[in-house]
């Protein structure tokens, strides 16, 4: 008779010790599957009660070192939008009766900030610089190597030499010491404001739309060139085309073409360029670039988008014979 009760007690004993290990392995799988809110409550004894404790513990203090973190991320993100969003140009306008362009860019950030950047300016009293770039990366070390390009490419362009040797040179000196392997695809541009001529080169930038002669708006040729920052010494080609009066340039970043949607469909090259010809030519370079974030905005339907969305428009109003009516 003993020998039956010592085992059903065994047995009992058994059964609890069982069912405690099931309770904890079963938190514990809740915990690893990311619900840190979770609760290890198993008391039927003392070891269980202790195991419960430390568990709970260990948990909080790994949800205060992931808020921890997270502020810190959120600080260094708000830190590197604000470096991005400092780098943008104050607008330009010519003075006087004849206003011979005009310049309009817009940039929505992401939340994982990238490396976007667009610029324009006076060359000299006859000349209209202007870059569109994308930096690899994101985060502070993006948002540091676009300083870094744009005052190179701004630098070297104001010296008056031809746009294939400002990239030329931004290019070596983004090539010093760049032990992180970031690279950046850029666009730029001088027009001569009396004759119309546009000279260009593309390193490895989306290439811009241009809307001349009043046609609709097509891909602006140019020949092909390495990005900035990726080899030494690479060699950048320059283009030209003349400018009549009412042309416009619009150039962006791939965070246009590749904004997604739920689905993960790309808005793409093809949808751009047949919205933007949709669009009335009356309206105003600001106007045109809200129209086109629009469609970009119906195209994602709220989807979180991985990269900044910018845009420069550039209307060549006429070497003085035209004066703007916007």
């Amino acid at each position: 008779m003993f020998a039956i009760i010592f085992v059903l007690i065994a047995i009992l004993v058994q059964k609890k010790v069982i069912d405690g290990i099931y309770k904890v392995n079963t938190s514990l799988k809740n915990i690893t599957n990311g619900d840190l809110d979770e609760v290890v409550s198993v008391r039927t004894n003392e070891e269980f009660r202790s195991l419960s404790y430390g568990i709970n513990t260990m948990v909080d203090a790994l949800k205060a070192t992931i808020k921890e973190v997270e502020s810190r991320i959120d600080a260094e993100l708000a830190f590197a939008q604000a470096i991005q969003l400092s780098a943008l140009p104050s607008k330009i306008t010519e003075t006087g009766e004849c206003q011979r362009f005009e310049a309009e860019g817009v940039m929505y950030t992401a939340r994982e900030v990238g490396g976007d950047f667009y610029d324009y300016f006076i060359v000299d009293k006859n000349k209209l610089g202007f870059v569109m770039a994308d930096v690899s990366g994101k985060g502070i070390p993006a948002a540091m190597f676009m300083m870094e390009a744009k005052a190179l490419i701004k630098q070297y362009t104001l010296t008056g030499i031809p746009v294939c040797e400002a990239l030329y040179e931004a290019n070596n000196s983004l090539c010093e010491n760049n032990s992180a392997n970031m690279f950046v695809t850029a666009f730029l541009g001088i027009i001569d404001l009396e004759s119309g001529v546009l000279k260009y080169c593309n390193a490895g930038h989306c290439p811009p739309l241009i809307s001349h002669q009043e046609q609709g708006y097509f891909l602006l040729k140019s020949k092909p060139c390495l990005v900035l920052g990726g080899m030494e010494n690479a060699p950048y080609c320059e283009s030209e085309i003349k400018l009549a009066a009412g042309d416009r340039l619009f150039l962006y970043t791939d965070g246009v073409t590749e904004a997604s949607n739920s689905k993960q469909e790309l808005y793409s090259d093809d949808r751009l360029l047949y919205v933007i010809n949709q669009i009335p030519k009356d309206v105003s370079i600001k106007e045109l670039m809200l129209m086109i974030k629009q469609d970009i905005d119906s195209f994602a339907d709220g989807a979180e988008q991985a990269d900044d969305i910018t845009m420069l428009v550039i209307e060549y109003l006429g070497g003085g014979s035209r004066t703007s009516q916007k």
